[in-house]
């Protein structure tokens, strides 16, 4: 079998293009295009992907060649088999030289429709555009000797975007083989837990069912160990099939578990946020209903993010960047109808840490050699998600959690433990049905006489899977989540050994893909936590501030969008100011050319033309005077006050105006 190749792709823009993002801005665009968090362009890997299966297609069309060679290289429409060895990995194109200011990167068009020569009535409409002489580029990974069809396919991708029948979207690309190898990381003899550390070089897109809906999906923030497992079985089983065929049952056992791979920040050690704690709204105060069943009253549930570590007497918390695109699901039926939907997945640049348990050491060496490079994990990973760079692999003897936060010696466990489900977990009874924690199931494990749950603090979800080999989703079981925490009283303090042995085996089912990893906390440590601090990146689910601000702009937009029809300006005058607004937002707050359309159509087009324009004008010129916390009725509010803001409020009433109550054309 012949080796991998990575092409550098290119796309230069040869016209204004807009990769659309299916989104608008309001008092903005009605047509956006796709930007990154910087606020530059880019182009997503499923669309590339899209433009390549479109010319390639015609590439064997006219040159004779098969079918079967556009199937292996870029699959079947809703194919879910795995890796033949064949299929194309890319990456989206991004903006090789990025100006200072991203705006720099981009033009507006206007446009309306016609009706026997007439402009219809609501059809104004803008659009934004990525001007053309600048280049794209990214990466795609092909067998070598499928190399020259790719090239030749690349080649032939000659317009991308959308309006190209009004002439933007015209590209020239290329690929061009990258000779530079890779760094290779020495594989691993033999250990009992690898711990690695993965940095997202692209989204990953790790689909929590539970919280999606039809056509919008959500994503976890952390890449599970199921997903690990399956990519490095797959690996193993399509790279090395001989020592996959020896090895395959403890591969495929409990003595081989994955455990989750969940976001770090800085030097700290990741642990689901704990749940069970309650604050004041000051966030002064911070308690856990954990330790005694009570909390102080007129407490709330505190924010601690998606992650956290302990530290003291202080839980450092965090969350996963994630972002979403919209994309186009075309009906494979024939019937040419298309449905957007919404994907959401774990930003690119970030770094997750996991570890994987072998009982068997002797099997590292072959599952460091996958962990090595380049992986591509969670779904889509075909359309430009889910690329992962492996900064780091080792050979360890413990989880880094087990002694920052657990029991490190027998005089610091007693009768009473704090059990944290690190992962979702949930035991089986006797008649083999979910049951959460089996207490006495728990107690035997621990070699103690008796255990029982005093408190806890539990979140539910349900949990399945999907079966490649048979093609369809696993029954969902119902388990406690991770984060839940449990003060299990004993009747007499278990031994060390016993508590490791439960965190290394782990509880409950579906071990082996990360299902059921536990910790004992320390309880000096837990009952000692009275601080959180918000560490770098996290946001706040809600900025009163802000929120009320908003409130006040949509107030004062409804009460004044009548003062625009009574001056009885038509939709597309409305629209062109908006333009001028926009304009004048672009450019720092520079008034000229506003000032002068105004001064125009006040006085120089005749009494008649300038009475209708006079309202309006009056409102313009009212804004840009007045301080913004005045006009919409926000003193004593933190709230950002310039020229620009100012405009900013003027264009979302022109929009909320020109769409829906302005006077005709």
């Amino acid at each position: 079998m012949s080796g991998q190749i990575t092409l550098r792709v290119t796309m230069e823009l040869l016209s204004d293009t807009i990769f659309g993002s299916g989104f608008s801005i309001p008092g903005g665009e009605d047509i956006a295009v796709c930007k990154d968090a910087a606020g530059y362009p880019y182009l997503k890997g499923s669309t590339l992907k899209g433009l390549l299966r479109e010319s390639l297609e015609n590439e064997l069309v006219w040159t004779g060649g098969r079918e079967d060679d556009l199937i292996a290289l870029l699959g079947e429409d809703s194919w879910s088999g795995v890796d033949d060895g064949r299929r194309i990995h890319l990456t989206g194109l991004t903006l090789e030289q990025k100006p200072a200011d991203p705006e720099k990167s981009f033009g507006s068009r206007t446009f309306t429709s016609l009706d026997s020569g007439v402009v219809k009535e609501g059809t104004l409409r803008t659009a934004a555009c990525i001007q053309g002489g600048q280049i794209f580029s990214g990466e795609l990974t092909c067998r070598e000797e499928d190399a020259p069809l790719v090239k030749n396919a690349l080649a032939g991708i000659k317009w991308a975007g959308t309006m190209r029948s009004r002439g933007f979207g015209r590209v020239r690309v290329q690929g061009v083989e990258i000779r530079n190898e890779p760094a290779k990381i020495p594989a691993i003899p033999s250990a009992s837990y690898i711990r690695y550390r993965l940095r997202t070089e692209t989204p990953v897109l790790i689909t929590d069912l539970a919280r999606s809906r039809e056509n919008s999906y959500e994503t976890r923030g952390y890449i599970p160990g199921s997903a690990i497992r399956g990519m490095v079985i797959s690996t193993l089983a399509a790279q090395n099939p001989d020592w996959f065929r020896e090895n395959r049952t403890v591969l495929l056992s409990d003595d081989t578990r994955f455990f989750n791979a969940l976001p770090v920040v800085e030097q700290w050690v990741p642990l689901p946020s704990i749940r069970g704690f309650y604050e004041d709204k000051a966030e002064t105060v911070f308690e856990t209903v954990v330790k005694d069943g009570s909390f102080t009253p007129g407490l709330k549930r505190a924010r601690l993010g998606a992650f956290c570590a302990l530290d003291g007497d202080t839980v450092h918390f965090w969350s996963p960047a994630t972002g979403g695109s919209t994309r186009i699901r075309r009906d494979v039926t024939g019937t040419e109808e298309k449905t957007m939907f919404q994907t959401r997945g774990i930003c690119a640049g970030q770094e997750l840490e996991g570890y994987i348990l072998l009982k068997k050491p002797e099997l590292a060496e072959e599952i460091s050699r996958v962990l090595s490079d380049t992986v591509w994990l969670g779904a889509d990973r075909y359309e430009g998600f889910g690329k992962c760079e492996v900064l780091q692999r080792e050979a360890i003897d413990l989880p880094a959690w087990i002694d920052s936060y657990g029991c490190r010696t027998q005089a610091e466990i007693g009768s009473t433990l704090y059990l944290l489900a690190l992962s979702p977990m949930t035991m089986l009874d006797g008649a083999g049905d979910p049951c959460g924690i089996d207490t006495d199931a728990l107690a035997r494990k621990l070699g103690i006489g008796r255990a029982e749950i005093r408190f806890c603090s539990t979140s539910m979800a349900e949990f399945g899977g999907y079966n490649r080999t048979w093609k369809c989703r696993n029954p969902a079981v119902r388990m406690y989540d991770q984060g839940s925490i449990f003060q299990i009283v004993c009747d007499r303090a278990p031994a060390l050994e016993a508590l490791r042995s439960v965190e290394a085996e782990g509880l409950g089912i579906r071990l082996a893909e990360g299902f059921g990893q536990v910790l004992f906390l320390r309880k000096e440590l837990f009952e000692g936590l009275r601080r959180k601090h918000a560490e770098k990146g996290e946001k706040r689910i809600l900025d009163k501030e802000g929120a009320e601000i908003r409130r006040k702009k949509y107030i004062w937009v409804m009460e004044n969008s009548a003062r625009l029809s009574s001056g009885k300006l038509s939709r597309s005058q409305i629209g062109g100011i908006q333009s001028l607004c926009e304009k004048a937002i672009a450019m720092g707050g520079d008034l000229t050319e506003l000032m002068i359309y105004l001064e125009k159509n006040l006085t120089g087009r005749g009494a008649r033309h300038g009475a209708r324009f006079r309202e309006t004008a009056r409102l313009i010129q009212g804004v840009l005077e007045t301080p913004l916390p005045t006009t919409i009725g926000a003193e004593g509010i933190r709230c950002e006050d310039s020229t620009v803001e100012r405009l900013r409020l003027l264009c979302l009433l022109f929009d909320y105006s020109r769409k829906g109550n302005a006077g005709k054309e």
